[in-house]
């Protein structure tokens, strides 16, 4: 109650055994509201409208108790017969626009305030609420304009400021949030509210010990405030620290039993503890109190992806979707469904649409990676949509007309002598440091370092860690967790290092950190083996490849980075120590036909490569295709699949389908198998290395661009180009050829291992010494 209107009148009231006036009576109601005491409040008016039906600043004042005890429709009725008494009255429209707004009708909010503002445009409390309701909309800058004009009215106007900080974290304003939040506690430094927005904005900002420090204070203000400990769960859930997460998460719910956000979000942290089970019930439990609850819809879709429950996933995707037609997150996440399904022209279309609804490098990075499985692009159309990301993102934060050697103070190029006598800095940059494919190629490179030249840094961008990461951490002379560092922050942090060069390992994958890498925060920045492609960035320097994926002469046109060529192939192999040995008999000697495979992404599985192997089944009589993949735990992919054989003329019996198992056990597979086939235009890597070592003859198709080479590459260096075809016909000739040759295709499975072993491939010395050679020519 900002302000009151007083009825004269000269009936009187008792109070106890004191005989009051109606002005004292209503001064009393007024006090003991003020004090907090609502029922006594409440009393004293009751007695005054008995006296005075009509008196409308006791039935305003009825109405504001009824909003603080959430009984909005009383509120309703009560603040609007004041008005009808007494209709020039601005705070009785004022607490009619805040009774709306909690009843979710923020548009005749809007109307309430205006009219209160109509009758005293000098009231902040207006203005103030005036920018709630838009807030409620959305309308973030006809917000901040509400706010603004309430501070300049009430500069010491505490909520507004609150209120200011939090519209300002909406629109990712995280700087000016965190000044207008520290004024607000400059004026109270005991407002709960705005320890708890200040740690939205610190956390938003990647510093997630400042946000931590802001919750907690929060909490110690205010133990009740269940978004405070939601919100903490938060910042610690994306730091890793995954039991106290669960400890916030469920103190929020004992809070507040109806907090589906809260519910969500424990189910998300319950994942990364591997308890999918217990996930899925926190998410059903989310929908149950929310049933349009999107960030839940999409959380069990991912969980269900993540099980090969694709087509059960899709349908929450879809659900989040209609709920929320603009929710980047859904959109995102049916585009990558798509995307396994091998779906491209819906996926592309769903990036896309993610892209316009939240124009983020996460969106666009996922639209590249895409496009490099599609058939339908060339090289300069893909070329094109890289530069295109470098364009948006990358060049407004360029460093300008600065030499690369002449950005940081420390470069050795720039101090003579010291550079010949200075280890040379490297600094990895990966999501990947764990079991993953990136992963099992860059460990021979780490292992063989020669400490006594190089000192390596590898800045890990993953909560995530397992005995690998472990492995990992013993060939760095230092380690650095920076998941949830800002890009900023990272960048700040590599030029603390003083790193010499810096190489990225993951391209436009998931987790990557390319704006970091588009800050320059070092003199020479790289990219290597994470991602077949260009990055489109003109801030790294040099892309690590080979003469095979990239040759000399036709590739340059369409890579944004100078190419670095190994000699041989780019990949260097180790095997996992677990992997079963070679099963000696050829599985076609005792089952009397070929069995053909592919373990290979499904997404890497499009119509016109089905198609393909097709024609190999129909050249080869009797033989049978193994595809083993998660995408096919679904039954329903699984019976689309065979729908698009059946298309083909290819009988059911003729396929094994099946989904993903562990590793080593997933490698068992290849002792059924006679022939791999390789994937188009998407080949192989890890899948091609792993048939290889099993004894397996992989057939690859060579396509234009490094994606579409890959096979090539590795095939290359085992000098077998008998199994490398230029054109689709010679792919169906080369599995007709192997699958005539028994003998043949037994040599082979009995020599592969030897073969690997003996080749660059699996030449850990030699290829780091390569790349060595290579940095320091660089530097």
């Amino acid at each position: 109650m900002s302000k009151r209107k007083k009825t004269p009148s000269n009936s009187s009231k008792k109070s106890g055994s004191q005989t009051l006036t109606l002005p004292q009576a209503v001064q009393m109601a007024l006090q003991s509201y003020n004090a907090g005491h609502l029922q006594q409040a409440e009393s004293i008016c009751r007695q005054i409208l008995q006296a005075e039906p009509n008196n409308s600043e006791m039935l305003h004042l009825l109405g504001v108790i009824a909003i603080r005890v959430e009984n909005y429709e009383v509120a309703l009725e009560l603040i609007s017969k004041a008005i009808r008494f007494n209709p020039a009255v601005s705070h009785f429209y004022n607490s009619l626009g805040n009774v709306l707004n909690c009843q979710e009708k923020s548009s005749q909010a809007i109307e309430s305030f205006r009219r209160a503002l109509a009758l005293n445009p000098d009231y902040p409390e207006a203005h103030n609420n005036l920018g709630n309701a838009y807030l409620a909309l959305e309308q973030f800058n006809q917000a901040v304009k509400c706010y603004q004009q309430a501070l300049t009215l009430k500069p010491d106007f505490i909520e507004a400021y609150n209120n200011l900080g939090k519209v300002f974290n909406d629109q990712e304003h995280y700087e000016q949030a965190v000044e207008t939040l520290q004024r607000a506690l400059a004026l109270n430094p005991n407002f709960a509210q705005a320890y708890n927005n200040l740690g939205n904005a610190l956390s938003a900002q990647g510093k997630p010990a400042d946000a931590i420090t802001a919750y907690q204070r929060a909490i110690r203000l205010n133990p009740n405030d269940s978004n405070a400990h939601r919100n903490l769960g938060k910042t610690l859930n994306e730091q890793g620290q995954w039991a106290q997460a669960i400890t916030c998460f469920q103190q929020a719910i004992a809070l507040n039993p109806n907090d589906a956000d809260a519910y969500s979000n424990l189910g998300y942290t319950l994942i990364q503890q591997g308890k999918p089970r217990d996930a899925l019930a926190c998410f059903q439990q989310a929908i149950a109190l929310n049933p349009n609850d999107v960030t839940a819809h999409n959380e069990l879709g991912t969980l269900l992806k993540n099980q090969g429950q694709l087509a059960e996933a899709m349908v929450y995707f879809q659900r989040a979707i209609d709920f929320n037609p603009n929710s980047a997150e859904a959109h995102n996440n049916l585009a990558t469904a798509w995307k396994d399904q091998g779906r491209f022209d819906k996926a592309i279309a769903h990036y896309r649409r993610t892209f316009e609804i939240k124009p983020i490098p996460l969106a666009y990075s996922n639209l590249l990676l895409c496009i490099n499985y599609v058939m339908g692009y060339d090289q300069k159309a893909i070329f094109l949509e890289h530069q295109k990301f470098n364009a948006v993102f990358c060049e407004p934060l360029s460093v300008i007309d600065q030499p690369r050697h002449e950005q940081h103070a420390h470069s050795p190029a720039s101090q003579g002598k010291i550079s010949k006598i200075s280890k040379i800095k490297l600094g990895y940059v990966s999501a990947d440091f764990r079991k993953h494919p990136v992963a099992y190629f860059i460990e021979p490179v780490l292992a063989h370092h020669d400490h006594q030249q190089f000192e390596i840094f590898c800045y890990h961008n993953n909560k995530q860690s397992d005995d690998f990461t472990a492995r990992l951490q013993q060939y760095a002379d230092h380690w650095i967790d920076c998941f949830g560092l800002s890009d900023d922050a990272l960048a700040e942090r590599i030029r603390q290092d003083q790193i010499d060069i810096l190489i990225d390992l993951s391209g436009h994958t998931a987790d990557n950190r390319l704006l970091v890498f588009a800050r320059k925060p070092a003199p020479i920045q790289i990219t290597y083996l994470g991602y077949p492609n260009t990055t489109g960035l003109t801030a790294i320097d040099y892309r690590i490849t080979d003469g095979y994926m990239d040759p000399e002469g036709s590739a340059e046109a369409f890579n944004s980075e100078t190419l670095i060529r190994m000699p041989g192939s780019y990949f260097c192999f180790r095997p996992n120590s677990r992997c079963p040995a070679v099963k000696p008999a050829l599985p076609a000697l005792t089952k009397g036909y070929i069995t053909f495979s592919s373990l290979n992404n499904y997404a890497k599985l499009n119509p016109e490569l089905l198609a393909l192997w097709a024609d190999v089944l129909q050249a080869v009589s009797g033989s049978r295709l193994v595809i083993k993949t998660k995408s096919l735990n679904d039954q329903a992919t699984k019976e689309a699949l065979t729908a698009q054989f059946a298309q083909l003329n290819i009988e059911p019996e003729r396929l094994i389908l099946l989904g993903r198992s562990p590793s080593p056990e997933h490698l068992n597979t290849y002792h059924e198998v006679d022939i791999a086939l390789d994937s188009y235009p998407f080949t192989g890597g890890t899948t091609t290395f792993e048939a290889l070592w099993m004894g397996i003859p992989v057939v690859t198709l060579v396509g234009d661009r490094q994606v579409a080479r890959q096979g090539f590459s590795i095939l290359s260096a085992l000098e077998l180009t008998e199994l490398i075809a230029h054109t689709p016909e010679e792919y169906v000739n080369i599995c007709v050829k192997l699958a005539n040759n028994t003998e043949h295709l037994q040599q082979l499975r009995s020599k592969l291992r030897d073969r690997m072993q003996a080749s660059s491939l699996m030449d850990e010395t030699g290829l780091t010494k390569h790349l060595e050679n290579v940095f320091q020519t660089m530097y």
